[in-house]
């Protein structure tokens, strides 16, 4: 009887021993394989034709990328790498080795479908009772976009660009231009045809350059030569690059029903479009939504009135008043700190001075204005009128949405308002905390709004699995 078991180095099998025996019971792989295995792939398989080198059935590459974007594993590279020493991905890719190429390729080529099959993961959550359709809610995030900051220039840094670039060319030419004529007194006529080494990318780069000129719709507008779409925003750590904003609806389960990648830095334009995002792949009416100040506008909390949607969406003041980061005293003469009478429908200074209806103002742009402004009667006369305003008089403007921002302070002050709101915190920020804590998604891989929309899903899709298959564990324990 030894201390060990037995010690079998270079030992034979008469028998190679299966896969799925090493992928044990209840395991993430085999999750991610069952819910692969009922898609739909025929779409994809019908882009492939019979002639020439039969290529990897599409589900075999679903696998490997739903489950390297559910573990972190999102570059080709390293999926393929996998495939090779790593038995969850032999046993996804029944022992095939797909060349990376070929699965990044695979990604790009299948936009539409992984947008689809977003849809079907999140009703196979449905199906299992996941989901509780009704209350959402919405948040965004920015992540950085595979660009360059220096590459990102407005119309004169691409023309400096173009003309330095135009410069080169021709130090190419002239040097070949001498060569030839070297040569052809030493050896004769050259073919005539060969381009000189470098022209050639040269001469593509100038053509990119002058597209991306032509997209510059005016003299300030910058655009990133490396990636046209993304644009500068400020992530997470303060600083400012090129980037996507990603938008996401979550339920109360924590299960994404909603996803979207724009380039508009601002959150207050995507809160009506992922409403509708959520209800169309639930198919479910949204009764209720929560986001934070940035989705703030009177446009939105209209058209949630007018919807029937109940809101828990602070202002910017209230946000920072919840905070107890907005000092009265500090900002005496805000228009927060001017009262406004209903009944005689003037506002009331912090001095106590009365400010009366001067006209309407009505805007359309960027941010839409419905305005009714209100001018001060006694300013002449304020000893503190320096401080209040460096006009005659001061006026303030009135939105003649503001009742529904007050309907909306109201609720969010109630007990149940503020336990709803703050229910939002640990429902959809967790989402893009293990998107970058946990998986270190802070960058995107692929290039253009498209693509990275495409690859965004594809993160969606892989934490949608995570909280299926953690479901599922819970459900058979």
């Amino acid at each position: 009887m030894g201390k060990f078991k037995p010690y079998q180095v270079g030992q034979l099998h008469l028998l190679p021993p299966s896969l799925e025996d090493y992928i044990p019971e209840g395991h993430l792989a085999r999750v991610v394989y069952e819910v692969v295995e009922g898609l739909d792939t025929r779409e994809i398989e019908d882009k492939y034709s019979e002639m020439g080198q039969h290529t990897y059935h599409p589900k075999i590459l679903l696998k490997l990328l739903f489950y390297g974007y559910a573990t972190g594993v999102r570059s080709g590279r390293k999926i393929a790498e996998r495939c090779e020493s790593d038995t969850a991905y032999m046993y996804l890719g029944e022992m095939y080795k797909p060349d990376f190429r070929t699965i990044n390729d695979f990604r790009k080529d299948n936009i539409k479908e992984i947008e689809r099959y977003f849809r079907e993961v999140v009703r196979i959550c449905y199906e299992i009772g996941m989901i509780k359709v009704g209350s959402i809610n919405i948040d965004g995030t920015k992540m950085r976009a595979n660009a360059a900051a220096r590459r990102s220039k407005d119309k004169a840094g691409y023309e400096k660009w173009e003309k330095e670039v135009e410069r080169q060319i021709k130090e190419i030419m002239k040097e070949a231009e001498e060569t030839e004529a070297k040569e052809d007194e030493e050896y004769g006529d050259r073919r005539g045809d060969e381009l000189p080494e470098g022209l050639r990318k040269k001469e593509k780069l100038i053509e990119k350059i002058r597209e991306v000129k032509k997209m510059l719709k005016d003299e300030k507008e910058r655009k990133n030569f490396t990636d046209i779409d993304s644009k500068f925003m400020k992530d997470g750590q303060g600083q400012i690059r090129p980037g996507y904003n990603c938008q996401v609806a979550v339920t109360e389960g924590q299960v994404i029903v909603g996803v979207d990648v724009v380039n508009d830095a601002n959150d207050r334009n995507q809160l009506l479009p992922m409403l509708r995002k959520a209800e169309e792949i639930t198919g479910e009416e949204i009764k209720e939504v929560a986001a934070d100040s940035g989705y703030s506008s009177y446009d939105n909390y209209e058209a949630l009135e007018k919807s029937g949607i109940v809101g828990y969406i602070p202002d910017q003041y209230f946000a920072l008043k919840d905070r107890g980061e907005y000092k009265k005293e500090m900002n005496r003469y805000d228009l927060e700190n001017f009262r406004y009478d209903k009944e005689r429908d003037v506002y009331w200074c912090p001095e106590g001075k009365q400010l009366c209806f001067y006209k309407e103002r009505d805007t359309e742009g960027v941010i839409r204005r419905k305005q009714w402004i209100y001018r001060g009667i006694s300013c002449k006369a304020c000893c503190m009128r320096n401080k209040c305003t460096t006009a005659v008089y001061r006026t303030v403007a009135r939105e003649k949405r503001e009742e529904y921002r007050e309907q909306m302070r109201l609720r969010l002050s109630s007990k149940k308002g503020r336990r709803r709101y703050r229910k939002r915190m640990y429902t959809v920020e967790p989402v893009f905390g293990h998107f970058k804590k946990n998986l270190g998604y802070k960058d995107f891989l692929l290039r253009g709004v498209k693509k990275v929309r495409a690859e965004f899903t594809l993160m969606c899709i892989g934490y949608n699995l995570m909280k299926y298959w953690k479901q599922r564990v819970l459900m058979t324990t």
